[in-house]
């Protein structure tokens, strides 16, 4: 029986070493000896572990991590792992392999080490770890140059909305042809949206590269609602959308970023007013549960698929959504409604159904909450 279990530990591609209670060598396999270039007198049972370390140190076997600021640092780190024997203990060689100790006791009171060569995993670590930065330095670029692509459409942008409405408002003299008032409009409303989706681009860019800064202050929840509802009436009078808002209590008021704050707002319900079915309503409700100031916002629309609500979150994903239903949009609002939230330690959720519609909740925490203390629930 021994010479069979003696025949299975040399046969296992892994270094193998039992030492008794006292961290003395009781055998090992070949395997172990190759690995650190031991000789048969060296591994001789009998031979303590720090023995084996102190010839590993001295012929330069193992090489001394950036944690170990001396040899004997190296062995004191061993000896500590020896003595607790729980999680793993990893080395580099000086031929460039990384070797994991695992060590486990044994019932007798001695314990066991498996030592494996994990330089292929530590290979495609690193590989990962390169790849990764690489990914985040191309998206960076991305980001930046997107911001600066942005800021550059921009300023053209708004020559050409300036101009236009100037000519179809006639500030000039009437046309002499009816037709350029109705072309000079055109213009105006495509320059428009077009720079809305570059803002929306901008704002993504700048929150990718960094650049998000929170100016926080005490905000009115109805003066932000009030800006929000005359900045969306008009789509939502165009879609045949009615917008209803509701704060409990009306005196509701939060600490935050009053543009930033808008922006999840008008994103939300820009959103809600865009997906709505004609003759439809949009709900906007503000609350206060157990001091936390909740914003839900409500439609009644064409709802989202459940295969795309794990995702829903993510840049251009619900363009995907828009576009299959001839819709107009980056995709990007809900991107940027997640990662303002954030910006305020709020939480968001979304449940959707298909044809039945979509309820977006941001609840912000406990320390945003500005209220008169008779209202805070105690």
């Amino acid at each position: 029986m021994e010479t069979v279990l003696l025949d299975a530990l040399e046969s296992i591609s892994d270094a193998f070493v039992i030492y008794d209670d006292g961290g003395h060598l009781v055998t090992c396999n070949a395997k172990f000896r190759e690995l650190y270039q031991y000789s048969e007198e060296e591994t001789a049972p009998g031979v303590h572990y720090q023995e084996l370390g102190k010839i590993d140190v001295s012929r330069g076997n193992v090489v001394i991590s950036d944690t170990s600021q001396s040899k004997e640092d190296y062995l004191d780190q061993k000896k500590e792992y020896r003595q607790r024997l729980e999680g793993s203990f990893i080395v580099q060689l000086k031929d460039k392999r990384w070797i994991k100790t695992t060590d486990r006791r044994l019932s007798s009171g001695g314990f066991v080490s498996i030592q494996r060569d994990i330089t292929e995993e530590k290979r495609n670590e690193e590989a990962l770890l390169n790849a990764k930065k690489t990914a985040e330095l191309a998206n960076r670029a991305k980001s930046e140059f997107l911001a600066n692509m942005s800021h550059e459409l921009r300023t053209p942008l708004n020559a050409i909305i300036g101009f236009s409405s100037l000519l179809s408002e006639a500030v000039y003299g009437p046309h002499s042809d009816q037709r350029y008032q109705e072309y000079a409009r055109d213009i105006e409303e495509a320059g428009s949206h077009l720079l809305t989706l570059i803002n929306e681009v901008l704002d993504l860019s700048k929150v990718e590269v960094g650049d998000i800064v929170l100016n926080e202050k005490t905000t009115d929840i109805w003066q932000i609602s009030q800006s929000c509802k005359a900045l969306t009436g008009q789509k939502a009078k165009e879609n045949k959308v009615r917008l209803n808002i509701k704060i409990d209590p009306p005196t509701l008021r939060i600490h935050a970023d009053p543009i930033k704050l808008k922006q999840i707002l008008v994103n939300l319900a820009s959103n809600a007013i865009k997906f709505s079915k004609p003759d439809g309503t949009v709900d906007i409700f503000w609350s206060l549960e157990k001091n936390k100031i909740k914003l839900m916002v409500t439609d009644h629309g064409v709802g989202i698929e459940k295969e795309f609500l794990p995702h829903i979150f993510e840049p251009f994903r619900r363009s995907q959504i828009a576009s299959m239903l001839n819709y107009e949009g980056t995709g990007l609002g809900l991107t940027l409604v997640k990662k303002f939230s954030d910006a305020h330690g709020a939480d968001v959720t979304l449940s959707s159904i298909a044809d039945e519609g979509t309820t977006v909740t941001v609840i912000f925490p406990k320390s945003r909450t500005c209220l008169d203390e008779e209202l805070l629930v105690t």
